[in-house]
């Protein structure tokens, strides 16, 4: 069988995201599931290679080759001709923030055009991509914007659970404002169909948590369960859709019990994701619902206290590939 093509953006130039590029692409477990192509920097990662005291090379393609693909071969896109020299890890300018959007835009391109199959997303500075003029909180609403989607979810695969987020990247006073009945329908809407598309599971089962201590107390220690969160649950059911809860978050991830559910939908960024990353940190990959096409990405940043010192780890980003490919097979043989 054919291996997919993946496109891999480089992220940040100054954060960790050349780095594990070059590390991921010197072994051989990524060329077993795909043929990576990147898009990035050609200068940027060559003085990566040059850094890490590697053999690997930078080939320029304007299109996908189809054959060729092997370890310390970096099959490049050149999205960007920044001065490389002049760059200093974790301090990026705008020109970065400019080329972090620009990988982002000429993989989305590719994919829709059928020229990629599916992409992995190394991580950016939102700061960055701010300042440089993109209005967007992170990956996940710059590619809902490019794709016109309405609506899209991260769901962040880990080593015990899936958890799916219905508030993403907003500071904590600001989340109880978007936490709405239409919203968290919608994310278990998407929920309920990326299990049956992706995973294959025929009749999901999801729980949802709370937003408040022990879920409100009935309205004792908030209103959004009994005004928005059981609502939304309420509906769901009423379509078919096998959903519980709402659960106190608190008590709810038990590493000591059986799981019996295939998703959990939490409220905001953090109650999902500490019990995912702590499971085991490594494996944690993000996938984005409401898309066209396959996106995973790294479940970390970018890492700026150990950028240019040799010492990412690459894992994740293998990971993130790899799920890109089985997600990829699932999706098409459902």
């Amino acid at each position: 069988m054919t291996l997919p093509i993946i496109g891999i953006t480089m992220g940040d130039p100054t954060g960790i995201g050349p780095e594990i590029i070059v590390k991921a692409l010197s072994m051989k477990e990524p060329f077993q599931a795909c043929r990576p192509f990147v898009f990035g920097d050609r200068e940027v990662l060559l003085k990566t290679i040059e850094m890490l005291g590697l053999n690997t090379t930078v080939e320029i393609f304007e299109k996908i080759p189809e054959e060729g693909y092997l370890p310390q071969r970096i099959f490049l896109s050149p999205s960007s001709q920044l001065r490389a020299d002049s760059l200093r890890f974790g301090k990026p300018n705008r020109e970065c923030g400019e080329a972090m959007v620009k990988y982002v835009e000429e993989a989305v391109k590719w994919v829709r055009t059928g020229k990629l199959d599916a992409i992995t997303t190394c991580p950016i500075n939102k700061q960055a991509i701010n300042a440089a003029g993109y209005p967007f909180a992170g990956h996940t609403e710059l590619l809902a914007h490019l794709v016109q989607a309405s609506s899209v979810a991260m769901m962040f695969l880990g080593s015990r659970w899936k958890v799916v987020l219905v508030t993403t990247h907003l500071p904590l006073k600001e989340v109880s404002k978007w936490i709405t009945s239409d919203r968290i329908l919608s994310t278990i809407r998407m929920t309920d169909e990326g299990l049956k598309k992706y995973f294959g599971i025929v009749h999901p089962k999801i729980a949802v948590l709370g937003l408040n201590p022990h879920s409100g107390e009935e309205g004792l220690l908030g209103e959004e369960e009994e005004m928005e969160i059981i609502p939304a649950i309420t509906m769901a059911r009423s379509q078919g859709v096998m959903v519980e809860g709402p659960f106190p978050a608190d008590s709810f991830f038990n590493l000591s019990g059986p799981f019996t559910f295939d998703a959990v939908i939490s409220m905001y960024h953090d109650q999902g994701l500490i019990p995912v990353k702590m499971s085991n940190f490594k494996e944690a990959v993000n996938l984005t619902l409401g898309l066209p096409f396959i996106r995973t990405s790294v479940g970390h940043g970018t890492a700026y206290d150990i950028a240019g010192k040799g010492l990412a780890d690459p894992t994740n980003l293998i990971n993130a590939i790899l799920a890109a490919s089985n997600l990829l097979k699932l999706a098409h043989n459902p």
